[in-house]
C-alpha cells in the first residue's frame, strides 16, 4: 500500500464536496493533436496505489496543464485517499491523458513523474503529482525538476527528461486509450466501469461504496 500523507500536506485545506469541478475538453485547443515523439522512447509500468488486488479499481484521466485537474488533485482526492486508498480498499490509478491543454507542459511533466518513478519508486510518484499540481500555471524546468529532486530523482535524469521526452510514445498511447474509452474531457474519473466527469468528493464517495457493496 503506498503511503501518501506528504501527498496529504501538501494538497489544499479545503476539499470540495458537492458540485463538480470545471475541466478540460478534449476538443478544441490541441484536441486532435500528438507529439512529435523522437530519439531513445522507454515506458514504465506504475503500479496502482492502494490495494492492486481490490475489486475496485479508480483510474483518473488528467492533463498537468489543466486547472480542473489540479482542484480535482488537490481538493477532491486527499479524502477518497484517506478513506480508501489508505486503508487499501481500492485501487487507486492516474492515468495521463495529454489534451494537451498546454503544448509543452501537458507533456513534459508526466516525462518527470515517470523519472521519479524510475529512481524513487511508486510512492515517490504518486507524491510528484499533487507537488507538480503547486506549480500549474508557473511550469518551469527549474520548478519541475526542483519537485522531482526533492522526491529522490537525479537532477540530470529529470533535466534529460524534460528535454527529450523519453516517455513521449508511452504518453502518446496513454492519450489513445484514454480516447478509445470515450474519455472526452480530463479530469474523468472511472469507479470500475462508471465514469464520472470533473466530479465532486460526495460523487466518488457514493460510487465507491456501491461498488464495495
Amino acid at each position: 500500500m503506498t503511503h501518501l500523507s506528504r501527498r496529504r500536506v501538501l494538497a489544499a485545506a479545503g476539499a470540495l464536496s458537492g458540485a463538480g469541478l470545471a475541466g478540460c475538453l478534449g476538443g478544441g485547443n490541441g484536441g486532435e493533436s500528438t507529439r512529435e515523439c523522437s530519439g531513445d522512447q522507454r515506458s514504465v509500468d506504475v503500479p496502482p496505489a492502494g490495494d492492486p488486488e481490490s475489486d475496485v479499481t479508480v483510474a483518473a484521466y488528467e492533463d498537468f496543464a489543466c486547472p480542473g485537474c489540479r482542484e480535482y488533485v488537490l481538493n477532491v482526492l486527499p479524502r477518497i485517499e484517506d478513506e480508501y486508498v489508505e486503508p487499501g480498499a481500492i485501487a487507486y490509478e492516474h492515468r495521463d491523458l495529454p489534451i494537451p491543454v498546454d503544448e509543452e507542459w501537458s507533456w513534459k511533466v508526466p516525462n518527470a513523474a515517470f523519472v521519479v518513478f524510475e529512481e524513487a519508486g511508486p510512492e515517490a510518484y504518486y507524491e510528484f503529482i499533487p507537488a507538480a499540481y503547486q506549480h500549474q500555471g508557473d511550469y518551469s524546468e527549474e520548478t519541475v525538476v526542483g519537485v522531482a529532486t526533492d522526491l529522490g530523482a537525479e537532477e540530470g535524469a529529470v533535466r534529460d527528461a524534460l528535454e527529450s521526452e523519453p516517455f513521449c510514445e508511452q504518453l502518446v498511447e496513454s492519450r489513445a486509450a484514454a480516447l478509445d474509452r470515450g474519455v472526452e474531457a480530463t479530469p474523468t474519473v472511472f469507479v470500475n466501469d462508471q465514469a464520472f466527469e470533473s466530479p465532486g468528493e460526495e460523487e466518488l464517495r457514493e460510487a465507491i461504496e456501491s461498488e464495495l457493496g
